[in-house]
């Protein structure tokens, strides 16, 4: 007798999964990702703006001799 995989146990590859959705989701997806590496973008503009607010003036060393 054998035991049969729960769907569980057998791994899905992500291009299965991605043609097995509807155009709909699809494009839910793709929009969802471009929003997504929009605001990461945006986010990484702003702290560049930002940096310098932030940044301390590099001291020279002092020597004592």
């Amino acid at each position: 007798m054998s035991v049969q995989p729960s769907p569980l146990d057998v791994p899905t590859l992500p291009a299965q999964v991605w043609a097995s959705l509807a155009i709909d989701l699809k494009q839910q997806v793709i929009c969802l990702m471009a929003q997504l590496a929009f605001n990461l973008m945006a986010d990484q503009a702003d702290w560049f703006a930002r940096e310098p607010e932030h940044a301390q003036a590099i001291q020279p060393s002092q020597n004592p001799a």
